[in-house]
């Protein structure tokens, strides 16, 4: 299933979220794959995508990555639809 997750990455360079994509490229697996990482390193802010089996193997994946979810600010949603030109559709899995 596709998820998203939002990220506070206060005081985190380019280099430092480059470093985290690469942990996140290793540390893939059947049950969780990152698609895509959107950050903001001036507002601190970072957005992933991901494909896994489920929400709470998302972030059991991410604690063991040393990614933790605090406040109501950082989540975990899970894509139930997404536009695809004009159309609202299911997403597709990518792996």
């Amino acid at each position: 299933m596709r998820l998203l997750s939002a990220h506070a990455i206060a005081c985190m360079t380019r280099q430092d979220v480059a470093r985290l994509l690469k942990r996140f490229q290793e540390e893939a697996n059947d049950d969780v794959n990152n698609i895509r990482v959107l950050c903001d390193t001036l507002s601190g802010r970072m957005i992933c995508e991901w494909e896994a089996r489920d929400k709470i193997t998302l972030i059991e994946w991410l604690k063991k990555c040393n990614v933790q979810l605090r406040g109501t600010g950082e989540w975990v949603m899970t894509v139930q639809y997404e536009s695809v030109g004009n159309e609202l559709k299911t997403p597709t899995q990518t792996h």
